[in-house]
């Protein structure tokens, strides 16, 4: 049988099938004896054994942590008694031939599975043939299809059995195809052996960013299983229903994740994939949607229109995150080569194994819940949505809202964003061309191996005050970005407001140039703020200070977030550090943001000009120096400017360094060309603010 080049990554109970049967056998058992969640809860169990033989089997166990291969014996314990209790224990309390009927049609259900899950693996294999592995999968089907028929004629009306048998009908066929997806990917992926799947562990251990995703994507995963459990069993209580309620199913799955696809698609174009970014989106959706669903709850109340919208937003919210996971195994598959200096035939086997890991682990959660809900009720057992929602909310809502928060966290610690995982794709391909990048090396270790957390914080209050302080970028043309020869960016100061404007609106990313008082010791912020800013602020009377001092370690946090690279301007000693980093941040690909004008040119009058840029710093053109004399590659300087009255942000023509003419000379051409093109632009925009003011005037 072919294999697909691409196969696709699916989750045991979020898949087609899964969902398929846990809503059949709910609706099944709602038809026989009354009890939907009975019939749901032997179904998990089926599941839930099913997926534990696979997890713990010898030959994916060895890419299971220490800690985890350990859990086998209590989960193990755990099963047997969640077992006993739904299959022994609460029917023989019921003394009903009804609720061993519903044992019956489960149980026909997870055999039929087991077996063609066995024998899609011996056809992938190579030890059945095609013909015979479908020969004898449609007789399986046709039997047991034959039995569920004979139990639902024999129990039920036929204007409930027909439609209890087109379902099996859907559950087969969806069976069927999920198996055979699931063991061809399987079938594609290298089996290393136990050496080197000691080593794939050690590689994940020693690196925080794979240990941040292995935590998260099982966090997460573990909470989609419970989430999705909870929604479909609050909805899955009428038979009369059934056929609406696989409909649903269909179009919740298939839709939502084809609207996350496209979202992915859209945002790409526009350079905005930015997996974390997109993770917190579906989280917020995620929990919005559960929020809304336990008001509903706690208040006994049940309204079906608020459930199916509660159901899409949680849906939209896993799918999204659910793609924003299977965009990110590539990059992660690369950080792991990266940490270990070599490939790593077990990665992706191992990645599968921890999917299935969390698999596990959410429909055990949601066993749990389900056994607890069964036997708080006893032989009332809730059956009407009412009823439903009485007992519902702190049984099963509770710990997917839990998970569903710890989620959220590992989604908050997670390390990399994407400009470093591109850059760590980046580094491959430099090492495996033969040549090497010290400078990108070392920043990825300080990324990848050692701890690190992304600085959210800053690029939320960057995406607040985006549609407040609105700006139209000009000359976007003239930027011609270059990983292997980054620019270097000189904005006009105007007090905060350039380097507010220029971080907020630059079209690339940058690391901007801050002197040593704003982004060191909160103290010297305070008082370089007062002394520069707020003095001129008469305005705002005694308040100047203590403001100063409230800026200094927001100062220092802002300015760490942003990567600054620190200019110490009045400690010559020091400056050779400030170039120092800036080449390497050049090196490993980073753009620099330098704001060069000269604060003290006016000695009568210090601080930054208002209005037209003021004399700009010469020193600054002393990196180009340095960066050609330790990369032999020519600075590239752009002009930039920003205008507080028209709020624009323009960019001029690149002005590019050459090393072979003398190096004063060299300097003043590039100060001057720089003063010259921020004056130009500041003229044009300025001219055009005049108009637009006398335009308002006669208004």
């Amino acid at each position: 049988m072919a294999l697909r080049k691409k196969p696709p990554t699916t989750l045991l109970l979020t898949d087609m099938s899964s969902l398929y049967g846990y809503i059949y056998c709910m609706l099944i058992s709602e038809g026989l004896s009354g009890m939907p969640l009975y019939g749901g809860a032997l179904y998990m169990i089926g599941r839930v054994t099913t997926v534990f033989a696979q997890t713990f089997s010898p030959e994916e166990a060895i890419y299971l942590p220490k800690a985890l291969r350990w859990m086998r014996i209590p989960l193990m314990i755990l099963l047997l008694l969640l077992s006993l209790c739904l299959v022994v224990l609460y029917p023989m309390s019921f003394g009903s031939t009804q609720m061993w009927l519903i044992f019956s049609v489960v149980l026909s259900m997870q055999l039929r599975d087991s077996l063609c899950q066995r024998m899609g693996r011996l056809c992938l294999d190579g030890r059945m043939e095609q013909t015979t592995f479908l020969c004898l999968s449609g007789a399986l089907h046709g039997c047991m299809m034959a039995l569920q028929a004979l139990i639902l004629a024999v129990n039920l009306p036929v204007q409930l059995s027909v439609p209890m048998m087109i379902g099996y009908l859907l559950c087969g066929m969806a069976a069927f195809y999920s198996t055979y997806a699931a063991y061809e990917e399987r079938a594609v992926l290298p089996r290393p052996n136990s050496e080197e799947a000691h080593f794939t562990l050690e590689t994940i251990h020693r690196a925080n960013a794979l240990s941040a995703f292995e935590r998260l994507s099982m966090v997460l995963l573990t909470a989609m299983e419970m989430t999705l459990i909870v929604m479909y069993t609050f909805l899955a209580t009428t038979a009369e229903q059934m056929l609406i309620r696989m409909a649903i199913a269909v179009l919740t799955t298939l839709l939502c994740e084809e609207l996350a696809t496209l979202l992915l698609k859209k945002r790409e174009k526009k350079n905005k994939n930015e997996p974390i970014s997109l993770l917190l989106m579906g989280m917020f959706l995620w929990l919005y949607g559960l929020w809304i669903f336990s008001r509903m709850l706690r208040h006994h109340t049940t309204d079906i229109s608020i459930t199916y919208f509660c159901l899409a937003l949680c849906s939209v919210g896993c799918a999204v995150c659910k793609v924003c996971l299977s965009k990110m195994e590539s990059p992660m598959g690369a950080v792991a080569k990266f940490t270990s200096g070599q490939e790593i035939p077990g990665y992706r086997l191992m990645r599968r194994v921890s999917r299935e890991v969390a698999s596990l682990l959410g429909q055990m959660l949601a066993l749990v819940a389900l056994t607890v809900l069964c036997f708080l009720a006893g032989q009332r057992l809730p059956h009407t949505a009412e009823e439903i929602a009485a007992s519902f909310q702190p049984v099963m809502v509770v710990p997917a809202l839990i998970t569903a928060f710890i989620a959220l966290l590992c989604v908050l610690r997670f390390p990399l964003s994407n400009r470093y995982m591109q850059k760590v794709l980046r580094f491959l391909h430099i090492r495996e061309s033969g040549e090497e990048n010290k400078a990108l090396e070392q920043q990825l270790e300080e990324v990848v191996i050692k701890r690190h957390v992304q600085p959210l914080g800053i690029r939320f209050l960057m995406a607040v005050m985006r549609p407040f302080f609105h700006h139209t970028v000009k000359g976007a043309e003239n930027i011609q970005p270059d990983d292997s020869n980054p620019l270097v960016f000189l904005c006009n100061h105007g007090e905060i407001y350039g380097p507010v404007a220029g971080m907020l609106f630059c079209p690339v990313p940058v690391r901007p140039w801050t002197i040593s008082d704003i982004s060191i010791d909160p103290d010297e912020v305070a008082q370089y703020v007062y002394k520069y800013t707020f003095s001129q602020m008469k305005w705002l009377g005694p308040l100047r200070w203590p403001i100063s001092k409230l800026c200094g370690p927001l100062s220092v946090w802002a300015m760490k977030s942003v990567e600054c690279v620190p200019v110490y301007r009045h400690k010559p000693r020091e400056l050779t550090t400030t170039f120092r980093k800036s080449v390497e941040a050049m090196q490993a690909g980073d753009n620099l943001l330098i704001f060069p004008e000269n604060p003290d040119a006016d000695p009568n009058r210090p601080g930054y000009e208002h209005g037209r840029p003021g004399e700009l710093f010469r020193g600054f053109t002393m990196l180009a120096q340095v960066y050609y004399a330790r990369t032999g590659k020519c600075c590239r300087f752009v002009p930039m400017l920003a205008h507080k009255g028209m709020r624009t942000l323009s960019f001029g023509t690149e002005i590019d360094y050459d090393p072979e003419k003398h190096p004063i000379e060299e300097r003043d051409r590039v100060v001057e060309e720089a003063q010259r093109q921020m004056w130009e632009m500041f003229d044009r925009e300025e001219k055009l603010y005049q108009e637009k003011k006398a335009k308002e005037k006669k208004k």
